[in-house]
Formats: structure tokens, sequence, C-alpha cells
């Protein structure tokens, strides 16, 4: 690949990642920095690349670089398991109407699902239903068939139907 064509398809590549991440909850900053390391890695890296394999390659590292800060900071999390002050403070500060709490409580009942189920068909149902990306895209993306997409989203939805009902009659 020429340099500016190297360019351009990494941008257009890493703006999907970066969608990605900021809808799986990473802060801008994070994913800023963790596109930034993965397009240095493909940089580095770049002939020992697969060029039909690059996609999944920079998703599979910017993924990886996630997974370990994520790991990182449980850890240091761990360690301060306090409670703060101005945390109770703005709480109790932040007035929540009725449509509000609904809304996060939603939220929580579908985050919760989908941190319960295989990581794998997750990130398939964050891909499909939250990006809205087609079979195609996200088959280019994982590197496995549109027909292996498919059934691999048809398990997905099915084990997250059977946790969601689980949760429904456990509250």
């Amino acid at each position: 690949m020429k340099n500016e064509s190297l360019e351009n398809f990494l941008i257009d590549e890493m703006k999907i990642v970066f969608k990605y991440l900021i809808k799986i909850g990473v802060n801008k900053e994070d994913v800023e920095d963790i596109i930034q390391d993965t397009i240095c890695k493909a940089i580095v890296n770049i002939d020992a690349i697969d060029e039909e394999k690059i996609s999944s390659w920079l998703f599979k590292v910017s993924i990886n670089s996630y997974y370990n800060l994520y790991n990182k900071r449980k850890r240091q999390r761990k360690k301060k398991e306090e409670l703060r002050e101005s945390d109770i403070v703005n709480l109790c500060n932040h007035l929540l109407t009725e449509e509000y709490v609904i809304s996060k409580e939603r939220k929580h009942y579908v985050h919760k699902v989908l941190s319960s189920i295989n990581p794998s068909y997750r990130n398939l149902l964050i891909l499909k239903y939250f990006m809205d990306l087609s079979y195609k895209e996200i088959s280019k993306l994982i590197d496995i068939s549109e027909g292996n997409v498919k059934t691999y989203l048809y398990r997905a939805r099915k084990e997250f139907k059977k946790e969601w009902e689980a949760l429904k009659y456990e509250g």
C-alpha cells in the first residue's frame, strides 16, 4: 500500500473501532489512546500483517488494549473500594426525574445481561445492534464468514433472551 492510501485506510478502519469502543462504554480519552497505540503498532508491524486481514488485526489489537486497560483499572479500583463523601454529595444533589430513573434502570438491566453472556456474543450484539453494522461489515471486522456471523448472532440473541427472562423473574 502506498503511504497516503495506508493512512486513509487506517483512519477509516479506526473510525469503526472508535465507535465500537465508545459504544461499549470506554471514555473518549482512553479510546483516543487505544487508537493511537493501535495505529503505532500497525505501522511498526505493517510488513508482518496479512493485507487481507488488517481490519480484523486492528480490531483485535484495539480490543486487547482495551481489555488490558480495563483489567489494570479494575485492580486499581479494588484497592480503593471506599465511597468518597463527594460522590455521596453529588448523588444527593442530582435531581432524578422518573424518565431518567426508568431509562437508567433499563440501561442497567441491558448492561447487566450483556455482561453476563459470552463475551464473543456480547461483542457481536454490540456491533450489530448498537453500532448498526451489517453482517458483511461484522464479517470483515472480526474475520469470519457472513454465515457464521448470522449463526453466532442467532445464538447471541437466544442467550441474551434467556438471561433477560431470568433477570426479569429475579426482580
